[in-house]
């Protein structure tokens, strides 16, 4: 199903692009404890009442940490030669900043159980699990000095098991949604705090590239970020999208590309600037990773964003709540690959939340999904066609997983897991890639 809009010459269907499936550290390995893994902020923030909306936490999650072969297995099994997957930076670095031998060992066992299947990785430093006993967090500068000195590390002791090797993901939620809106670790509410939050992590990301580099002058490097359509709800909301839009999407690439960031969205805050720091977030990427969900409404509103989001009646909504509509995606990659000069982009996330079970039958009827794999597909040929230098498409997630602030109320997994028994079960969308994928 999911290949069904497809042209017979899309390039989609060209062996030579990359499919994959992503998956991130603390939401899969659970072994929140074991081999001196430092407790990292979302470990902090799972305990504060009311912040994880069933109560839940990280601590067993999907077990990966002890089930990795044979997850790796089920993925190879489904046809996947890609896999995304985060390394968790409490595993791999103690309080002093020296390598945990224990935690190198578990991801040098990961990355080389990946080769042996043929599967290649590709790396993200950093999936919003920061070590808790970090001094301010992303307010405090150092946090960034401190990101490049475990780029470094990491490079140069796991390095030759990974060709390709993102700095952060999602650097917006990391900065606006946990130091703004709240939503995740550490729950802050304050506009400027959010801002320098956002300053920092660019920071981070340039820092730990050039300390990459010099590790490894042949990783091939990028930066995830991820993109909303955005949609004034009137006419006179347009002012307001438009700042939403310069928050959301276009401050990250305007501070990678050494441009000028939205004057509005930067008096919102006392952006901690300091000679230098423009040309070091500008650091050249290799390669840009895209994430893609959702499209919101935006309309004007008394507080300190200046604006409000919300979802538009009688559109189709997944499990989550979230607005489909693919050709968001489609206008977004199109606007930025005119206005930008860019690297090659890889759809790194790109999937939907549904409300699964596994039938009588020990099948899992996911159609809302598979339904979102094939319009989002055709979303990307065509921005394609337009032009957009567009190399891989990762499909988020391998399995069901935490959630974040949901806790395990959403699956976005092509595989089905009990979290009582750990059983996995793929679904039904997880048989439509393992079809499309061989038929390549």
């Amino acid at each position: 199903m999911i290949d069904q809009k497809l042209a017979a010459d899309s390039p989609l269907r060209d062996p030579g692009f990359e499919f994959g499936v992503a998956t991130s550290s603390f939401q899969i390995e659970g072994a929140t404890g074991v081999d001196d893994r430092r407790p990292s902020i979302w470990d902090t923030f799972c305990r504060e009442p009311g912040r994880i909306l069933d109560g839940s936490n990280g601590d067993i999650a999907c077990d990966h940490y002890h089930r990795f072969e044979d997850d790796l297995d089920m993925l190879a099994e489904l046809g996947f030669r890609h896999y995304r997957l985060s390394l968790a930076w409490p595993r791999l670095m103690d309080i002093n900043g020296r390598p945990n031998t224990k935690g190198l060992d578990f991801y040098r066992r990961l990355l080389e159980a990946c080769h042996e299947r043929q599967i290649v990785p590709n790396v993200t430093l950093y999936h919003w699990d920061l070590p808790a006993d970090m001094r301010g967090g992303w307010l405090n500068r150092d946090t960034a000095y401190r990101f490049a000195d475990y780029a470094s590390a990491v490079a140069y002791r796991l390095g030759d098991l990974m060709p390709r090797i993102a700095t952060l993901n999602e650097p917006w939620c990391s900065s606006i949604l946990s130091y703004d809106i709240g939503a995740h670790a550490p729950g802050h509410a304050n506009r400027a705090e959010a801002l320098t939050a956002a300053h920092h992590l660019l920071l981070a990301s340039g820092l730990g590239i050039q300390a990459m580099r010099a590790e490894r002058s042949n990783a091939s490097l990028g930066l995830v970020l991820n993109f909303e359509s955005l949609v004034a709800a009137t006419e006179d909301d347009q002012r307001a999208r438009d700042l939403a839009h310069a928050e959301r999407n276009r401050f990250w690439l305007d501070r990678l590309t050494q441009r000028e960031p939205s004057s509005d969205l930067m008096a919102q805050g006392q952006v901690p600037e300091r000679p230098g720091d423009a040309k070091i977030m500008a650091e050249p990427l290799d390669w840009l990773g895209v994430n893609y969900y959702t499209e919101s409404q935006v309309m004007r509103a008394d507080n300190r964003r200046g604006y409000d989001t919300f979802t538009k009646p009688g559109i189709e909504k997944t499990h989550i709540g979230w607005d489909i509509a693919p050709q968001g995606l489609t206008a977004l990659l199109v606007e930025f690959d005119r206005d930008y000069d860019l690297p090659p982009i890889y759809i790194t996330e790109n999937g939907a939340a549904c409300d699964d079970s596994v039938n009588a039958t020990g099948d899992v009827n996911d159609d809302q999904r598979r339904l979102y794999f094939r319009d989002h597909l055709a979303a990307v040929e065509s921005a394609m066609e337009n032009g957009v230098d567009i190399q891989g498409y990762y499909a988020w997630s391998l399995m069901d997983n935490f959630e974040w602030a949901f806790g395990y109320s959403q699956r976005f997994g092509l595989v089905h897991v009990d979290y009582d028994t750990q059983l996995r079960t793929p679904k039904q969308s997880a048989l439509d890639w393992q079809r499309f994928l061989a038929s390549r």
